[in-house]
């Protein structure tokens, strides 16, 4: 068939949205002639390098790009004025869009990222089964844990709740684009709840993130005597609530444990201050690395935690699945469709006390039992052959012939 794709974010050398919407439209093009959208001035270099390197595969895609008109000093000054400069994108990809359609006469439209909900684009306007999604955004940060993130966090992950909350129920735009769409694709369980009660549309689940087969790994085994080394990885800022583990490790008080922490950020000084505080000797900060090198450490390492009050499904999250990590995470956003008991353990919201000392069990648990912990890595491993990009085409293709009939 042939395929119209908004992929606004295409780059095969970065991760993200830009590598999520790469890896889509290059397993699909295997089956499907694909006419994909782009933007030109961040990634038709990368696609253009991308077929200098393998010029075996040009010609399975056909890109057009448009140029997104950029006003950085007012984006400085009014972050959300990128919205204003996105939705022309947008616009200018509709009129592409229609003219294309006139020529090729497509049999499905795809409008595939980027994931937020804000922005529906305008290919629902043409008369074509159309197809939108992943689609995430809708999960709020807990309200029970904003007092967790200090003042700037709560003043700021408040107000982003309370906004989402509004626009999710007024962006009229969104209202018609779920309602013209033959299919809806949902990140998360969550954003299929909320599609489903906002706008009435059923949708399937596909997470935005994904590994390559090559990417299932040997497992990392734990020799007696071996301190138990815990990983974790991200940007230090309010939401990704380091200082929830660190809370956990000091009721633990163990020293057969040790955590390595990959990242930095404005919350950086105040989590190395709070562990120096709480005492926790062993620690070891990485800072920010290359990703070959941040994936050595996660691969010498037995267990990662996330701490996370706001995400969609993190790559990190199936890298260390693949790497037989079982995984500790807050039971919610795309944390709560991945892990099953078989490779982690999901912590229930109800209190910064209570997340804290269950995070703190889990641990103990998995640092007293290496059997448990071994089975548990293993059924790490599976669950991460699950969520391959090759699957994930098929599932889309599918979608495909289902809504062109």
């Amino acid at each position: 068939m042939k395929i119209l794709i908004n992929c606004y974010a295409c780059s095969p050398y970065k991760g993200s949205e830009p590598g999520m919407g790469w890896k889509f439209v290059h397993g699909l093009s295997k089956e499907h002639e694909l006419h994909v959208i782009v933007e030109g001035e961040k990634f038709k270099e990368h696609i253009d390098r991308y077929y200098l390197e393998h010029p075996e595969n040009k010609g399975a895609i056909k890109f057009y790009f448009i140029n997104k008109v950029r006003h950085r000093t007012l984006r400085k000054i009014w972050p959300p004025s990128y919205y204003w400069f996105y939705n022309d994108w947008q616009k200018k990809a509709l009129k592409l869009a229609q003219k294309l359609d006139a020529k090729e006469h497509f049999d499905v439209v795809h409008q595939l990222n980027m994931v937020g909900f804000r922005e529906p684009g305008y290919l629902w306007k043409l008369d074509k089964p159309f197809v939108w999604g992943p689609i995430g955004g809708f999960c709020n940060s807990p309200w029970k844990l904003l007092h967790t993130m200090g003042l700037y966090g709560v003043v700021f992950y408040g107000m982003r709740n309370l906004m989402n909350s509004w626009q999710m129920h007024t962006i009229g735009r969104v209202k018609k684009a779920a309602q013209k769409a033959s299919q809806l694709i949902a990140a998360t369980n969550e954003d299929r709840i909320a599609l489903k009660r906002l706008y009435g549309k059923d949708s399937i689940i596909i997470p935005e993130v994904g590994l390559e087969d090559a990417a299932i790994n040997e497992l990392c085994k734990r020799e007696d005597g071996e301190k138990l080394r815990i990983c974790w990885s991200g940007q230090h800022t309010p939401g990704k609530a380091l200082n929830l583990l660190l809370e956990a490790l000091n009721i633990l008080d163990r020293k057969d444990i040790e955590l390595h922490v990959i990242g930095k950020g404005q919350k950086n000084n105040e989590w190395k201050k709070m562990a120096k505080r709480l005492g926790l000797q062993y620690i070891v900060w990485h800072g920010w690395m290359e990703r070959s090198e941040a994936l050595q450490i996660m691969q010498s390492c037995h267990l990662f935690c996330i701490t996370s009050l706001k995400d969609l499904t993190s790559t990190v999250l199936l890298e260390s699945l693949s790497y037989g990590m079982p995984v500790i995470a807050l039971d919610h956003c795309g944390f709560s469709n991945v892990l099953t008991y078989e490779c982690g353990r999901k912590i229930a919201i109800e209190s910064k006390d209570q997340v804290v000392h269950d995070f703190a069990a889990a641990i103990y648990e998995l640092a007293d039992d290496e059997s448990l912990r071994r089975k548990l890595s293993e059924g790490a491993r599976n669950r991460a052959l699950e969520y391959n990009w090759p699957d994930k085409a098929k599932t889309i293709d599918e979608i495909y012939r289902n809504v062109a009939k």
